[in-house]
């Protein structure tokens, strides 16, 4: 699994808005959870966002080197975001990447905006009884509880899933354009642009979660028609 945007990007946060990048020091379930599921909700359709975990923070900024997450560590750490998206309502899988800076693995949860939106989180996902679900989103660059009108705007939001996102039945991979995604994904300075030729196009597209629907019928969405198809107006 690749991101497709440069991890010095993520670091630094450049080409991305800051309130979309956390920094975690190290694997705190119970806090990393309520940002998941922030992201997932993606109150304000922004399209999600990333959570660094092994990367320490002072006033927002990355302090480098990195702290990094120990080799031992990162089998269990993977182990454990298994059982705690399952405690999510309704289940909800991060994309998870392993990344090497400065010298030190990080590991990357890139949460897109859920399919299945909206999400409830327990409020301490480590919890093994009596564990409350709670709705959370992002304010400004933290993830907070939803109070009660937000809980009924992200209710309503169900039904309104933005046309980007949205799957297109009669889209095929004919319809993407090969030049145009490789000059996106070097412009984000992204490794899948060197992937693209070998893996093929769905393959990329599905690391880029531009895809929607299960592994055995994958639909293009209207993203990558508007982004990626020479003549999007068909």
């Amino acid at each position: 699994m690749e991101l497709e945007i440069s991890v010095e990007d993520l670091l630094n946060k450049h080409r991305i808005e800051s309130d979309r990048v956390e920094f975690k020091a190290s694997w705190n379930p119970d806090d990393i959870y309520h940002s998941v599921c922030a992201f997932a909700n993606d109150y304000d359709n922004v399209g999600g966002g990333y959570i660094l975990i092994g990367v320490e923070e002072c006033k927002g900024i990355a302090v480098r080197p990195v702290k990094g997450i120990e080799d031992y560590e990162i089998d269990a750490i993977q182990k454990e975001i298994v059982g705690y998206n399952n405690s999510m309502v309704p289940a909800f899988f991060p994309r998870i990447i392993l990344e090497e800076v400065d010298g030190k693995n990080i590991l990357v949860l890139w949460v897109m905006t859920g399919a299945g939106r909206p999400y409830k989180a327990p409020d301490h996902v480590t919890s093994k009884k009596n564990k409350k679900l709670y709705y959370y989103i992002r304010y400004a660059s933290s993830s907070v509880r939803a109070n009660a009108e937000q809980e009924r705007e992200l209710l309503n939001m169900t039904n309104h899933v933005p046309f980007d996102l949205r799957p297109n039945y009669q889209a095929t991979e004919d319809d993407i354009s090969v030049p145009l995604l490789i000059e996106h994904l070097k412009k984000t300075k992204s490794r899948l642009a060197k992937q693209v030729l070998q893996r093929g196009v769905m393959e990329i597209l599905g690391d880029m979660q531009l895809l929607v629907g299960p592994l055995e019928q994958r639909y293009l969405t209207n993203v990558n028609l508007m982004m990626f198809c020479e003549s999007p107006d068909r």
